[in-house]
């Protein structure tokens, strides 16, 4: 009798957000050159996010990669989803916009999978290498917070 397993592709997602200060500075993080499961944006300049695990809502997961990636802790009502777009691999990631959180970034939990960070102006923001749809959605959660 031959026995066959059929797995269930897992649904891919991931969720990133952007941090704006009291100053409207927003929040970067520079992704490690060899982080190999960021490779289309490794060594480049982004924003805070990552990938859904299994059964997290996007904001569960823009949560907790807040909090692993920086440090700061933000509720869910403070998340305000401003866009939906597809990653260079086409599976959805989810795009939320805060002004209000906790505490301050914690230079040990960036350094797990970034080299640095900075609050940067708005429009300082072009100066940095960052992947190139980030000023539009800066600009479109800036209008939504």
């Amino acid at each position: 009798m031959l026995i066959v397993e059929i797995k269930k592709e897992q649904k891919r997602s991931s969720s990133i957000v952007i941090y704006f200060s009291d100053d409207d500075k927003v929040l970067l993080l520079k992704r490690k050159k060899d982080n190999s499961s960021v490779i289309d944006y490794a060594g480049k300049w982004g924003l805070v996010g990552g990938k859904s695990e299994e059964g997290e809502t996007p904001k569960e997961a823009a949560i907790r990669e807040t909090n692993e990636e920086s440090g700061l802790k933000v509720l869910p009502e403070d998340l305000i989803m401003i866009a939906t777009i597809k990653s260079p691999q086409g599976y959805p990631v989810y795009v939320f916009a805060c002004k209000k959180f906790q505490g301050t970034v914690n230079a040990q939990s960036v350094a797990e999978e970034h080299d640095d960070y900075r609050w940067v102006s708005i429009d300082k923001v072009d100066k940095y290498d960052t992947p190139e749809n980030t000023m539009l959605l800066i600009k479109k959660a800036l209008s939504s917070v």
